[in-house]
Order: C-alpha cells, then sequence, then structure tokens
C-alpha cells in the first residue's frame, strides 16, 4: 500500500530519482550544498559537546528552510529482498511510529551496493518542525545508525539528508542553495567536489 497523498509533488520537483541521499545529490548539483557537522571535517562526535554541535548545525539549517510550527515530513527507508514493505529496525520504527508506507522502488544499478535487485520501502510521517523535532533522527544518523533518512518539504520544494558527518541539502533553487552556502561558509568542504 502507498499513501500517494505524501509528498504528491515528488515527480514533479525530482523527475525521474527516487528518494535516496546519494542519488539525488547526483541528480540535482545545481541545487545540492553539503554541510560537515564538524568543525575541521571531522566525522564523529566523541563527546557530549561535540554531538551538540552536530545537533546544533542541523537545526540552524533546518531553521533557514523551514519556519516553528510548520508542517514537514520525515521519510526513512528499509530494504528487502521482497516487494512487501520490510519492517524498521526497532530503534528507528520507535522514532517514528506513525510511519506509513509511501513508496517501494527497486535498485539493481552496478553504482548500488546490492548483489541482486532490492525492494526499498520509503516510509513517511508528517510533522510540524520545532528545533529539536529530528535531534533523535540526527543523532542516528550521525552515528551510522540509520541511513537515508530524509526531511522534505511538503511540496518538496527542498529536502535535508542527515549523515554521518553532515547533511546534503537540495535546496529550492541554486540561488537558495547559494545563499545557505554565503550564511554556514565554514561548515563547507574544503574539497573541489563538495564533498
Amino acid at each position: 500500500m502507498e499513501h500517494s497523498d505524501i509528498l504528491p509533488d515528488w515527480q514533479r520537483r525530482f523527475p525521474g530519482c527516487e528518494p535516496i541521499g546519494y542519488r539525488l545529490r547526483k541528480a540535482f548539483p545545481q541545487r545540492w550544498v553539503r554541510f560537515h557537522s564538524l568543525p575541521g571535517s571531522k566525522r564523529y562526535a566523541e563527546n557530549e559537546a561535540e554531538t551538540a554541535t552536530v545537533l546544533e548545525r542541523h537545526n540552524r539549517v533546518l531553521g533557514e528552510l523551514v519556519r516553528p510550527g510548520q508542517e514537514v515530513v520525515l521519510l526513512i527507508t528499509g530494504h528487502s529482498e521482497t516487494p512487501d514493505p520490510a519492517d524498521l529496525q526497532s530503534d528507528v520504527r520507535a522514532l517514528d511510529p506513525a510511519a506509513v508506507p509511501w513508496r517501494t522502488f527497486v535498485l539493481a544499478d552496478d553504482d548500488d551496493d546490492f548483489a541482486s535487485p532490492t525492494h526499498w520501502h520509503a516510509y513517511a510521517s508528517r510533522r510540524e518542525w520545532r528545533p529539536g523535532t529530528f535531534d533523535p533522527v540526527v543523532r542516528l544518523a550521525a552515528d551510522d545508525k540509520v541511513a537515508n533518512a530524509l526531511i522534505v518539504a511538503p511540496d518538496c520544494r527542498w529536502l535535508l539528508h542527515p549523515y554521518d558527518g553532515g547533511m546534503d541539502v537540495i535546496a529550492a533553487s541554486t540561488a537558495a542553495r547559494d545563499r545557505l552556502k554565503a550564511r554556514y561558509p565554514e561548515w563547507l568542504s574544503a574539497r573541489p567536489d563538495g564533498l
């Protein structure tokens, strides 16, 4: 069962691209920016002070994209060998008990780590955003305990993908991306490719 009323603009805003963080980054480079979670591009927090920095940076960027009280959609994924929706990891399900199956898609490309076609199951839930709303999700992503969580505007204008080391943002436009980059230049990668 799929809920087409959740994110009905996905195909229009992200044509030909499934909700997979690294694929979105590659498909929409003109709207993409990566911010690192810790100074010096450090990948993992080693103490609570560093974890607080990770959360603060995610909340600051989200605050640029959405106002407190506005609705956003959280997408989380699981995968299986069958088209039947897979059970989510218990720690992920505990974070998002209201998540419902949104769509299922198959991956079997050479650039994916799966030897055979794998069914990915995206689950969605709507939430009102306030600073801290997604801290538990960001913590799991930052610790590499959940992959491919996406925080998405209901009209799919933008999305944020937290990962272990930072966040990828697909902004509403190149100009919006450039404004974000200008606001937080010290959080950008020093690499020419922006990774």
